[in-house]
């Protein structure tokens, strides 16, 4: 009883939320639902829901196709009345009256429909910026909007999610085999994951696309902010990649050396969330090395983002009128990725464990998480908490280095040293742990 009272609050919550961004946002148009009426539609959806759930179900199909049908009437008698056939406030009608009824029955999660009634509100209450974004779209703009779908929802998914390695390969296997080259132990080598490394050329490009459009909605150098940090909970070198691209058309070079420094701040978060739940006791112990990093992280991104650059508007403006992403820079990041997983992976099949350290700083070129499971599944077992966290330590400034090493390949040289000199200092200050281990 107290959950169905709970469900039966938190379904009324929700219709009074919509409806009050409803109502704020047409203050004074009477023709527009506000806090009572979106009230009243979310809890319909729950009643509909109860009924359903104890086997009521021609109860509740006579209330989903009144109100539909209540919905449609009004629909049409307003727009014949107001010539306006904006169907925004009814849409939200029906999300509220389907979220009131997720609310009561298990189909989905309810953490799930919480998301998506924060979606929702969040789309509703940004009416006015898409408005001005929609406006100012340009062809080249729409143009690069449609090859990024093409490339994300087209290509992607008729890609092979399949690993090739040496063996499949026979006529290069032969080959190498005719000049005598020792191939035992690298047959199944993995050379290529056709979906994997076509994911990251979708990544770094998203990355542009969603920077540019948040750098509409909120300004462009808190679209640099967001998007990176987002980013970088998926891949901080992806995230750093992009930026190191877009500084090189860019005036706003402070703002886009701050971006790669959140985005790597996100990346300190995740590491919470990926040792965790493998070794415990290891995460406590390197906790304050990461703390020391995050804020040290933090501070060096506020002070580029307070930074004033060099450039003035105008230039940044200019730059906006350009390509929206490169498509070329990121396959060619994706093969450099590629190559380095392969050596990576020859370097551990050459030395084993013997040579776990060297493995891992070559490893960590291309990403840190393989590198911290492994960590994780060793820490206190088969090597100790402190070797561990030295190894930690090693690779961390190493991946760190690297992603200073693509900057450099293909940004502005200017954000690649600030880059540089700013990953020394987060690198530094976890090390300040190692005194006190």
């Amino acid at each position: 009883m107290a959950d169905l009272f709970t469900h039966l609050l938190l379904a009324l919550v929700m219709g009074a939320t919509v409806g009050l961004e409803r109502e704020s946002d047409n203050p004074t148009d009477p023709h527009v639902g506000g806090i009572r009426t979106f009230s009243l539609i979310a809890l319909l959806g729950a009643l509909s829901g109860i009924f359903l759930m104890h086997a009521y179900t021609a109860v509740a199909v006579v209330i989903i196709i009144g109100f539909l049908v209540l919905l449609v009437g009004y629909y049409l008698a307003e727009s014949y009345v107001t010539r306006d056939f904006g169907i925004t406030s009814e849409l939200s009608a029906i999300i509220t009256f389907v979220l009131g009824l997720m609310v009561m029955i298990d189909i989905i999660p309810l953490e799930l429909t919480v998301a998506v009634f924060v979606v929702v509100v969040f789309l509703l209450s940004i009416k006015s910026r898409t408005t001005r974004l929609v406006a100012g779209v340009s062809r080249q703009e729409l143009h690069a909007f449609i090859t990024y779908a093409i490339i994300a929802l087209v290509v992607l998914p008729v890609l092979p999610d399949h690993a090739y390695t040496l063996r499949d390969l026979p006529m290069l296997f032969d080959l190498l085999q005719q000049f005598g080259a020792d191939v035992q132990g690298f047959d199944n080598l993995e050379l290529i994951n056709p979906r994997r490394i076509w994911f990251i050329v979708v990544l770094i490009t998203g990355i542009d696309v969603l920077g540019y459009v948040l750098s509409r909605l909120v300004g462009q150098k808190n679209g640099f902010a967001l998007t990176s940090f987002m980013a970088g909970f998926v891949s901080s070198t992806s995230a750093t990649q992009s930026l190191a691209q877009k500084s090189v058309k860019s005036s706003q070079v402070n703002s886009l050396v701050g971006a790669a420094v959140l985005a790597n701040l996100a990346s300190f978060l995740q590491i919470f969330l990926l040792v965790g739940p493998l070794n415990l006791p290891w995460l406590i112990s390197i906790v304050p090395s990461l703390l020391l990093m995050i804020l040290t992280a933090g501070v060096i991104a506020a002070v580029f983002f307070r930074k004033k650059e060099g450039g003035g508007e105008g230039e940044a403006e200019s730059s906006r009128e350009g390509q929206i992403f490169s498509l070329m820079p990121a396959l060619k990041f994706a093969a450099l990725l590629m190559v380095i997983k392969i050596v990576t992976k020859a370097c551990l099949i050459l030395f084993g464990q013997s040579g776990f350290i060297i493995s891992s700083i070559i490893a960590s070129f291309a990403g840190l998480d393989a590198i911290l499971v492994t960590l994780a599944d060793m820490a206190g077992q088969t090597i100790t908490l402190k070797f561990a966290f030295l190894t930690f330590l090693v690779v961390n400034a190493t991946n760190l280095l690297s992603k200073s090493l693509y900057a450099w390949l293909q940004g502005k040289r200017s954000f690649a040293l600030k880059f540089l000199v700013s990953v020394i200092l987060i690198a530094l200050s976890g090390s300040l742990w190692l005194f006190f281990y």
